[in-house]
């Protein structure tokens, strides 16, 4: 009788597929499930709250800011299906705070606006990207500093945290989706601030010199799409320089700070010659009176005569003595 290796075959192929849902369910969309008194945000879609205590028909109830649960309910909210809720904008907007199931006024879980907010960090320079400093040096190492109440995700079971994605676009509509071996797509957030280090090496031929700007966004449950209100689920654009020359230098040459050290300089009108430093300087000298009004100059004195006169006479006098003694006056 042959053996059959019908079962031998079936065995290796469950086997195979309980690995592959170990390996996988890690990374599955536990991001969406919510536990008893978790956090969850504005716009995000089919989230499972089973875990709440929630069921189908349940009453959501919230009290107001600061409002206490002996009072009317501020807002009631029916649950349809606890395992696909949805944080709806026009439902959910403005509503933070304790959320609470009804009759028990057992806390289901706790609703936040989304924040999310992104800076560019100068690594080299040691500078972050504002509107006083709005370029990068070309050949500094930069990265990106990312700002968000998101999270909290990491406190959901099994998940890491917050699934974000940084969208950096550049010169002639080049978009970039890493950097070097930085990949700028499903960064994971467990902490705020959360920094990316020195990831981006500007000098690096790939980068031109130009205007980019950057973002960053939470597509988790979908918020970005259901919220994609500025500074929420996707954050401001900013946008920077990235060249080699400071672009406050606009090819003038100033003229140098010792010339005329106090100098105001006054608008000349169109076509009028262009006043020197010293009729524009108004910085007070030592000869300025008190109203402004210079004095006089002093006259530079003339050596006298003094001195000068009374030697010439002297030499006459001795002069005239050496004539008589020789006989020669008459």
């Amino acid at each position: 009788m042959k053996r059959s290796n019908e079962g031998h075959y079936n065995y290796k192929a469950i086997l195979a597929l309980a690995v592959l849902l170990i390996l996988v369910a890690p990374f599955s969309a536990a991001e969406n499930t919510i536990p008893q008194g978790g956090t969850v945000f504005v716009g995000e879609e089919d989230l499972d709250i089973t875990l709440t205590g929630a069921t189908a028909g349940s009453s959501l109830a919230w009290y107001g800011t600061g409002g206490q649960v002996s009072h009317a309910p501020a807002a009631q909210v029916t649950v349809g299906d606890p395992s696909a809720f949805y944080v709806s904008p026009i439902t959910f907007g403005g509503k933070t705070g304790p959320w609470f199931l009804l009759p028990e006024n057992t806390v289901a879980f706790y609703l936040e606006e989304p924040s999310l907010g992104i800076r560019v960090v100068d690594y080299s320079s040691g500078f972050v990207v504002s509107p006083s400093a709005t370029w990068i040096p070309k050949g500094d190492t930069a990265g990106f500093r990312v700002d968000t109440n998101l999270w909290v995700m990491a406190n959901r079971p099994g998940t890491a945290g917050a699934p974000l994605s940084i969208r950096l676009n550049g010169p002639d509509s080049l978009t970039f989706s890493s950097l070097g071996g930085y990949s700028l797509e499903g960064v994971v957030v467990s902490s705020s601030p959360f920094e990316t280090g020195p990831v981006w090496a500007t000098g690096s031929a790939e980068y031109p010199i130009g205007e980019y700007s950057v973002y960053v966004r939470c597509d988790a449950n979908d918020m970005s799409d259901n919220y994609p209100a500025a500074g929420k689920a996707i954050s401001e654009k900013v946008t920077f320089l990235v060249q080699r020359v400071n672009p406050l230098i606009t090819g003038t040459t100033p003229l140098p700070v010792t010339s005329v050290p106090t100098a105001t300089r006054t608008p000349t009108p169109a076509g009028s010659p262009p006043a020197s430093p010293i009729e524009t300087a108004t910085t007070a000298t030592p000869t300025v009176q008190e109203t402004g009004t210079p004095l006089p100059p002093t006259p530079t004195p003339t050596p006298a005569p003094g001195f000068l006169g009374f030697a010439a006479v002297l030499a006459f006098l001795a002069a005239l003595a050496l004539l008589v003694r020789k006989g020669r006056m008459p």
